[in-house]
């Protein structure tokens, strides 16, 4: 349920209070209001509850509108995003079509359907590899690994190439790693279209002590690409359950920070929300929703 509806859901139901004002509405409310508990903690209950005694009743019941009407907004909105997700087949590399190569070492493959038809999703990696030659920066061993991940979609009896992408960590003469994070890529409908999104969650790093690893969520509705790009916790989960906590560096004021602040600052950040400007509003809640999932899972990993 959108802002603007949950709004007029609201005026609504007032007004049909300021005309009626009769004792039904009331008593109907306050029998939804009592079992409310199977939506609130009983703590968040009994408080309402102690304020609502303390309310005259036509207060009271204003207080009870809105607290039922943002309870169903609540309500609709995570069935919504439950539904959302599309039933995908997971295929192994001699179940992808003959006419997709695999560019890699396969790391994921699906297949589903939406209004567009067959999807066929694919990510691989490469490496590590030995830089040679001019690519190497500095002296001694380096290597260097790929990522890479298309999405084709079914015409007749051939797939056609929806999107493709390609990234790289280069130079690397410590521990070196790019790929997905476990159980992220995710097939959704968000705005429920009939067309999927895709989406895809994968780090980078090249890094001999404990500095966190580069992260970077993709989301595509067929070609459109949004993406939210930064860097991994160095903080303790605790500072990311707290509600002031702001991942949008763009929105950080670092104004006087010595390095190291302005290092830590950016630690569970992402750069900013550009690429989601004039999309459906679904889709950066989504995103912002698996950013604050998975900064925290940066676990050790080396090729």
């Amino acid at each position: 349920m959108l802002k603007s509806e949950q709004r007029n859901s609201q005026e609504k139901i007032f007004s049909l209070f300021n005309s009626a004002k009769n004792a039904e509405l009331y008593n109907r409310l306050e029998k939804l209001f009592s079992g409310m508990e199977i939506f609130l903690p009983v703590h968040l209950h009994k408080l309402l509850s102690f304020i609502l005694r303390k309310t005259n009743k036509r207060m009271k019941l204003k207080i009870q509108i809105l607290i039922f009407t943002s309870i169903i907004s609540f309500c609709v909105q995570a069935q919504n995003d439950k539904c959302s997700k599309f039933n995908f087949t997971i295929l192994t590399e001699k179940e992808i079509p003959d006419e997709i190569k695999v560019k890699g070492n396969l790391l994921i493959a699906k297949k589903w359907t939406d209004k567009n038809g067959e999807n066929v999703l694919i990510v691989s990696r490469n490496g590590p590899i030995e830089e040679t030659g001019a690519e190497v920066e500095f002296s001694g061993y380096e290597r260097y690994a790929e990522l890479f991940g298309e999405q084709y979609i079914k015409h007749g009896d051939n797939y056609k190439l929806l999107w493709d992408i390609y990234d790289v960590e280069r130079n690397c003469p410590f521990d070196l790693w790019i790929g997905l994070l476990p159980n992220s890529t995710s097939i959704t409908d968000l705005d429920n279209d009939g067309i999927t999104e895709t989406t895809l969650i994968y780090k980078l790093a090249c890094r001999s002590d404990i500095s966190p690893s580069k992260m970077k969520i993709l989301m595509y509705e067929n070609s459109v690409k949004m993406g939210l790009r930064g860097i991994m916790s160095m903080r303790g989960e605790e500072n990311y359950k707290k509600v002031e906590f702001e991942p949008n560096m763009s929105k950080v004021d670092t104004t006087g920070l010595n390095e190291f602040e302005q290092i830590l600052a950016l630690s569970g950040r992402y750069e900013n929300e550009k690429d989601f400007n004039g999309m459906p509003s679904v889709f950066l809640r989504f995103a912002k929703k698996q950013w604050m999932k998975y900064i925290e899972k940066d676990e050790f990993e080396q090729l």
